[in-house]
């Protein structure tokens, strides 16, 4: 009898790995998706040759931003909608980058742990949002521009 609910719970336990593994690879096919056809797009309208990432950008329109380098060898993001739409393609020598982002945000804001920093499209331009938890573990995010370093907007104590 024992050995008949070592096997049965070793079975559920082997069950329930199995399952969660299969929600989290099955919910994560829809942006892997997404992000592989926006790095072809980009690459096939050959404005990007050489891709260093690319993530999910979400506002008003999903975008994914794919950076990486052109033919002349130029640090480019550029802004895929999701769909069909026009592609934007900005040059990031000069830019803030993403760790000065975070730098700006931790001195501005008591953050306690950086969640993310992304380079997304909005009415402003191209701005990273770097998310956040503060002191107080309220979820906050900054938008900062890339193209100057100012802070554009401001979400706190969510």
């Amino acid at each position: 009898m024992k050995q008949w609910v070592t096997f049965i719970l070793g079975f559920l336990s082997f069950l329930a790995v199995s399952v969660m593994i299969i929600v989290v690879f099955t919910g994560n096919k829809p942006y892997s998706d997404l992000e592989k056809a926006a790095i072809d797009r980009a690459k096939n309208e050959e404005l990007l040759v050489d891709v260093q990432q690319s993530y999910v950008y979400a506002n008003k329109q999903t975008t994914v931003t794919v950076i990486g380098t052109d033919k002349k060898g130029t640090l480019k993001a550029v802004f895929v909608p999701a769909g069909k739409g026009e592609l934007k393609a900005v040059p990031l020598d000069g830019a803030v980058t993403a760790q000065q982002a975070r730098e700006k945000a931790l001195t501005e804001k008591e953050a306690k742990d950086i969640l993310h920093t992304r380079l997304g499209m909005e009415s402003a331009g191209p701005v990273w949002e770097v998310a956040f938890i503060d002191a107080d573990d309220h979820l906050n995010y900054v938008y900062i521009k890339a193209e100057d370093g100012t802070t554009w907007k401001q979400i706190s104590n969510l």
